[in-house]
């Protein structure tokens, strides 16, 4: 069975934020295959994601085109933890604010009410994912964390830079609140 909602865009230029199905797998795909420097992982890995993981992802249409995707997850040993694995931005729509957008939609979902915190690893010349994680920071009212969790070494050929672990929280009802009216 599918998951998620199918939600028809009718307004010319207006977004759709809602959370992904299977069927969205090949779409993700190629989204993240245009956002360097993102990884790219296998197209059944994004139909994966969508299917199992829908509840805590988010795809926005434009037009009946994808134009933002963010991957997330709540991992099992941190149940107050999201997890946002990747976030990618059609070029068309960049510097307008999607990203923030996108993690605002999910932090607002009445299953994200036990979180606490946001993760994601980083790489240390992502600026755009350190200023959306700063700014969460900064709407939450809260602190943003960094440390070494995988070193480049581990990626083997030597072409992947370390990522840094970012955690930002913690995020009371307050704060969610806060980061809410803005979406």
């Amino acid at each position: 069975m599918l998951t998620g909602n199918i939600l028809e865009t009718k307004e010319a230029g207006r977004l759709s934020f809602r959370a992904p199905v299977a069927n969205d797998g090949p779409a993700v795909h190629a989204l993240v295959e245009r956002s360097e420097p993102l990884d790219l992982n296998s197209r059944y890995c994004y139909i994966i994601l969508c299917e199992h993981f829908s509840s805590t992802c988010v795809v926005v249409e434009k037009e009946g085109g994808l134009v933002g995707v963010a991957t997330a997850y709540i991992p099992p040993e941190h149940q107050d933890t999201l997890f946002l694995w990747q976030v990618a931005v059609d070029a068309g729509m960049r510097g307008q604010g999607l990203a923030k957008r996108m993690l605002r939609h999910l932090l607002s979902r009445h299953n994200m009410k036990r979180i606490s915190y946001v993760e994601a690893t980083v790489s240390p010349s992502n600026k755009a994912s350190r200023s959306l994680f700063k700014s969460l920071a900064k709407e939450g009212k809260c602190e943003m964390r960094e440390k070494l969790i995988f070193p480049a070494q581990m990626f083997g050929d030597g072409d992947h830079e370390q990522e840094n672990l970012i955690r930002v929280g913690p995020i009371d009802s307050v704060g969610k609140t806060l980061i809410g009216r803005k979406i």
